[in-house]
């Protein structure tokens, strides 16, 4: 029982150090840029000794900055596909769903700011990430949407469509936010309330049924 104990207490440790390890590397990739990150600031900033990086990633710099990578694709994904979230679309109108989805959007970006700018900074990021990936990455940005439009359409609420091509419109505003956000002046229309209720007006009348716009269009004349 005591070395069961003791294995499982060294587990978590190992797990805890893991972990350390890779929040002090991304932090200090994000800064310093990987090639100005050195395994010995990363096992320093911590508090380890200069070898110690190697038991966990015997690849050493290269090992622990995929990790990075792969860790926080994962962790926006997750993110932005939040289940919870999804099936409260479904009992939502349009323009609300847009409006949630932008918002939840934009404050995965803000958690992850440095990550993604460090992505668009770093070289090395291809020898890491495949073109392939990262269209994958792309591309499953809005999984969802697709499939509630398609619901939408069927409660009557929306026009037959390409789903697939208005989800991939919906896309490129998004990727826009983070072009500039990362890569431009740090200002995204999306952020401007206003402007946002006008793209999501403008999405909404495009998208809507032809009965669902006359009742729209007799509310406003009255």
């Amino acid at each position: 029982m005591g070395q069961k104990t003791s294995c499982n207490l060294r587990q978590v440790q190992a797990a805890e150090t893991r972990s350390k390890l890779l929040e002090s590397a991304q932090k200090l990739f994000a800064e310093k840029g990987y090639k100005g990150t050195s395994v010995r600031m990363i096992n320093r900033s911590i508090g380890l000794a200069d070898g110690i990086l190697y038991h966990y990633f015997p690849g050493g710099k290269k090992e622990i900055f995929k990790a990075v990578l792969r860790d926080h694709i994962t962790q926006i994904m997750d993110a932005l596909e939040d289940r919870g979230k999804i099936k409260e679309y479904t009992r939502m109108p349009l323009d609300q769903v847009l409006e949630t989805a932008y918002c939840n959007f934009m404050d995965v970006i803000d958690a992850h700011e440095d990550f993604i700018r460090m992505m668009f900074r770093e070289n090395e990021v291809r020898e890491f990430i495949t073109k392939e990936e990262m269209m994958h990455f792309s591309r499953e940005r809005c999984p969802w949407m697709p499939s509630l439009l398609r619901q939408k359409m069927e409660a009557g609420e929306v026009r037959e469509m390409d789903f697939e091509m208005a989800a991939l419109n919906m896309n490129f505003i998004l990727m826009n936010h983070v072009m500039a956000k990362v890569v431009g002046d740090g200002n995204s229309k999306l952020e401007d309330p206003g402007w946002r209720k006008r793209l999501i007006d403008y999405q909404v009348e495009l998208w809507m049924a032809p009965r669902e716009k006359k009742k729209t269009d007799n509310r406003k004349e009255r």
